[in-house]
């Protein structure tokens, strides 16, 4: 079974959406398409057949998982997928909505399993919901107390290595843009 069928299994079947969630599903995959671009940390693959309500994300982002003999390695590939459900403009619940599909062991205070602990919003657009993925996984959005967290080893781990964090400083959307802004004298 392949990745996006083990997604589409897990998501169950699509939903019936009213017009006003269409539109917001649309513009959603709208601005993700924009947002885009050739060196993107990002690849997204709209799952759904009538709407963009079913997403595959997979995320080249530097993170951490546990390898086969449990030893702590570096990971660049995080795949999540994203289903938005009807009242998501009323409610929105991050158990339902995400689900990690790779690495298989990752290590992060916020990840155990498929579960994914993110803050999301009603009507969160999915751009940002993108971003704060990224986030979470570089160890920019991180639990810091063990109480809360998913993965207490993960959490402790974080916080005796706050100076080494984030572990990908890289954005998500390309490349950022750095000026020179020096005081150039023009005319003499």
């Amino acid at each position: 079974m392949t990745l996006d069928d083990r997604i589409r299994t897990a998501a169950g079947p699509e939903p019936v959406f009213d017009a006003v969630m269409r539109d917001f599903l649309s513009n959603c995959a709208d601005e993700l398409r924009q947002r885009q671009r050739p060196n993107s940390l990002l690849d997204a693959c709209d799952l759904g057949t009538t709407a963009s309500w079913l997403w595959r994300l997979t995320f080249s982002t530097l993170g951490l998982q546990r390898d086969a003999d449990e030893k702590l390695v570096s990971t660049t590939c995080h795949t999540v997928g994203v289903r938005f459900l009807p009242d998501y403009l009323r409610r929105a619940d991050r158990f339902e909505m995400l689900m990690l599909m790779e690495p298989e062991k990752p290590f992060h205070p916020n990840l155990r399993g498929q579960h994914v602990c993110l803050e999301v919003y009603p009507g969160e657009p999915l751009v940002e919901i993108c971003e704060a993925l990224h986030s979470l996984f570089s160890w920019r959005l991180r639990q810091l107390s063990e109480t809360d967290a998913m993965d207490a080893e993960a959490c402790a781990w974080g916080r005796a290595h706050l100076d080494a964090l984030p572990l990908d400083p890289r954005p998500l959307f390309g490349r950022t843009l750095e000026l020179n802004l020096e005081r150039v004298e023009v005319g003499a």
